[in-house]
């Protein structure tokens, strides 16, 4: 049980560290929806024996399988990529000198972030934005020279997106003496895709921006049956917006529609090929890595009820931070995402594999909470004790909630359920393992941060529920932001997940306004680690639950990002 975890867990660690702060707690807003709540609970007090043991399926991708893997990266294309590198640095990021304009400036920022090659540039775009954000707001004259929807769309969206403070009064100049959108917008499909992405940036209270939403997806739904040339562009940027995007899955998915362009920049376009595979082969090295660990700490074969889903963990934290320098990060973080994926109803029926469980999250704890103290200079376990700790908190009062039938309010379960999806635990790890140098105070250095762990933390968690709600009512479990939503609003539950997926555009708006109330920390990667979480969420549960029965599409992600590299074409 439950209590039974928490308890093994509460007598070896919680006595570490007691910290009186708290985490902030969400908000959910009433609409006009709400109805009383109506408590359901067992009165029988009866045992939950009938609940089923979950029965997951078997891993596709074994130990032999990764152990088999070609990680050498050939030298050739090393050579190559070394004379790539050297031509790269030669790109040009100036306007001054009249080479580019603002538009085209903006317009390789946007090539190169989506060709997965912006940490490599990070210094040459941050003085770019720099400069152009000091242009349009000191120099009308190069903002109406550049002002067409697709341009100042785009300006908005990168300038916002680094954490820039940007107005949304740029749509202004796009609107009539009715307030409407120009009916001459409405067959731009460059400018639209360029609005549709910059609203997917909006604050709660913008509400131009919404409106903009709005627009550019109607409009774009119409094109994408007439504009041939860009239907794929379309149909890609509606499946998901792009913010909201993983990654690397874009920038493969870029790699071969820049190809197509007959404008490409064609040293970017090598560059972020052979960039891709570079840092896809140190992937399957680390792949290998955190598998020869899994296999000796054995989880998977000595219990039953641990999920084996190693390269589905590998691939979260591949999507949280993918940069070749967080080799360590990556590694340690699987290992996290590993040890937390046990499912708690069915410890009761193996209660004498309690202290196994708990003995490798100990390990994993203690091991992780050296590395980084040592790296660090000062002692972080007892941080580490406390998330982990306020996990199983969460852990404990799922489980009584499924073991009294009890279905809470969505306010009561979402109070606990962003802490109970494990983003907390996650990144509070991750910031300690990309930031290595000595700090004064880590509580305190991590405070800044709660808005951002907590949005992240609750878009993981409403992504998790619309994914994997079937299959946990069907295993017993009461409590899931869909059921409680449906129970307290008397909805079927195709409404209450449109309801969900708002509450997940709300959680997006806070996020971003947490990211540029951090603007003072610009190139903090940890900032771009939480967002990243949200984004890993809509990957793996946009389709179904792609980590707990991973379906051919979560294996063609796999396939993609980690394990089969781009060809080469010859010139």
């Amino acid at each position: 049980m439950a209590l039974q975890l928490y308890q093994v867990f509460s007598q070896t660690f919680f006595s570490v560290y007691k910290s009186k702060q708290k985490l902030p707690q969400i908000i959910i807003k009433p609409n006009s929806r709400f109805y009383p709540s109506i408590n359901c609970t067992n009165k029988n007090n009866g045992s939950h024996e009938n609940i089923p043991l979950p029965v997951y399926q078997p891993t596709i991708w074994t130990h032999n399988f990764i152990e088999a893997l070609d990680v050498n990266f050939p030298i050739n294309s090393m050579v190559e990529m070394k004379e790539l590198e050297k031509k790269g640095m030669e790109l040009n990021f100036d306007f001054d000198n009249g080479d580019l304009s603002i538009l085209q400036l903006l317009e390789q920022i946007d090539d190169i972030e989506r060709l997965g090659l912006d940490y490599r540039f990070q210094n040459d775009i941050r003085r770019a934005l720099n400069i152009i954000a000091s242009v349009n707001e000191n120099n009308i004259g190069h903002e109406e020279k550049e002002g067409s929807l697709h341009a100042a769309s785009l300006r908005f969206r990168l300038l916002r997106k680094h954490g820039y403070n940007v107005s949304q009064d740029f749509l202004l100049r796009f609107k009539d003496s009715h307030g409407g959108f120009m009916r001459c917008l409405m067959t731009d499909v460059k400018g639209l895709l360029s609005l549709y992405e910059a609203s997917y940036l909006s604050f709660e209270y913008e509400s131009d921006l919404h409106e903009a939403k709005l627009f550019a997806t109607k409009h774009l739904l119409k094109l994408k049956c007439q504009a041939f040339e860009a239907r794929e562009d379309i149909n890609h940027a509606l499946e998901l917006p792009l913010y909201r995007t993983m990654l690397r899955l874009q920038a493969r998915w870029y790699i071969d529609a820049y190809s197509k362009r007959k404008d490409a920049n064609m040293l970017l376009l090598e560059l972020a090929t052979s960039d891709y595979n570079m840092v896809q082969s140190e992937f399957k090295k680390e792949l290998q890595e955190v598998s020869k660990w899994w296999k000796n700490i054995g989880l998977a074969s000595k219990l039953s009820f641990v999920r084996d889903r190693l390269v589905e963990c590998f691939f979260w934290s591949v999507g949280v931070i993918f940069e070749p320098q967080y080799k360590s990060c990556r590694v340690e973080l699987t290992k996290v995402y590993a040890v937390k994926r046990w499912d708690i109803n069915a410890v009761k029926h193996m209660p004498e594999y309690l202290q196994l469980c708990f003995r490798t999250l100990y390990n994993t704890i203690i091991e992780i909470g050296s590395k980084t103290s040592i790296a660090q200079g000062e002692d972080i376990i007892p941080v580490l004790v406390k998330v982990w700790g306020e996990l199983l908190e969460a852990f404990l009062l799922e489980a009584k909630w499924t073991h009294n039938k009890y279905i809470p309010t969505l306010q009561e379960y979402m109070d606990n359920a962003w802490r109970s999806v494990s983003g907390v635990v996650i990144l509070t790890h991750g910031y300690f393992l990309i930031n290595k140098e000595f700090k004064k105070d880590i509580v305190e250095n991590m405070e800044k941060y709660n808005d951002l762990l907590k949005w992240s933390s609750i878009v993981f968690r409403l992504c998790n529920d619309l994914g994997t709600s079937s299959d946990e009512i069907a295993r017993g479990k009461t409590a899931n932001a869909i059921s409680c939503y449906m129970h307290e609003s008397g909805v079927c539950e195709k409404v209450a997940r449109t309801y969900i997926k708002t509450l997940i555009d709300q959680a997006w708006r806070e996020m971003i306004k947490a990211r540029v109330a951090c603007s003072q920390e610009l190139t903090d990667p940890f900032i771009d680690m939480a967002i990243n979480l949200s984004r890993i969420s809509h990957c793996v549960y946009q389709h179904g639950d792609g980590h707990g029965a991973p379906d051919a599409r979560a294996k063609e992600r796999v396939l993609y990002v980690i394990l089969d590299s781009i060809p080469i074409k010859d010139n």
